[in-house]
């Protein structure tokens, strides 16, 4: 049986055209650890809890449903950039969000650039999942950032970015 013949006869009749999504529903990642990677995306990045199964925890963060799985997963490739996420900040949640991760003992790339006007940092999820912030401009030297890209390690180095233990500071 193919695709079409499972479409209602009304579909089959209709022009071809592209889909209109209307929405983002989820991101789904790999998770080694269901509680660490549900206090991990709450505790440390600052998202909310909203659906807890055995097997799977969606988070809400940014405005986007993040679902931490431990069943049926493949997790990233080593010296791999994509698939990663990535969060837009301006400079100044950029310097903050470096030294709350440094605080969590999260490593964090070094700042760099492709253009000089942006910039670019990574650091994983305990699961080793990648993600990056990227500031769009304002980072006072960002022209004197390190160039290149994430798979090059000429101007960071992804591999660095493993780690076991985190932890999230006293108030």
């Amino acid at each position: 049986m193919t695709m079409t013949d499972q479409q209602p006869d009304a579909s089959r009749s209709a022009p071809l055209s592209r889909p209109n999504l209307k929405q983002f529903a989820h991101l789904s990642l790999p998770c080694r650890n269901l509680e660490e990677g549900k206090r991990f995306y709450v505790e440390v990045l600052g998202g909310k809890a909203v659906t807890e199964m055995p097997d799977y925890v969606a988070v809400e963060l940014a405005g986007i449903r993040i679902g931490l799985g431990t069943v049926g997963c493949s997790f990233i490739k080593p010296r791999a950039e994509y698939p990663h996420m990535a969060f837009y900040l301006d400079a100044k949640e950029m310097l903050q969000t470096r030294r709350w991760l440094a605080a969590c003992r999260v490593p964090v790339t070094r700042l760099w650039t492709r253009t000089g006007v942006e910039g670019l940092c990574f650091f994983r999820d305990p699961s080793a999942n990648l993600i990056e912030l990227f500031c769009k401009s304002g980072l006072s030297d960002a022209d004197e950032f390190p160039r290149g890209d994430a798979n090059s390690g000429d101007a960071t180095d992804i591999e660095s970015l493993y780690y076991d233990d985190w932890s999230v500071p006293a108030p």
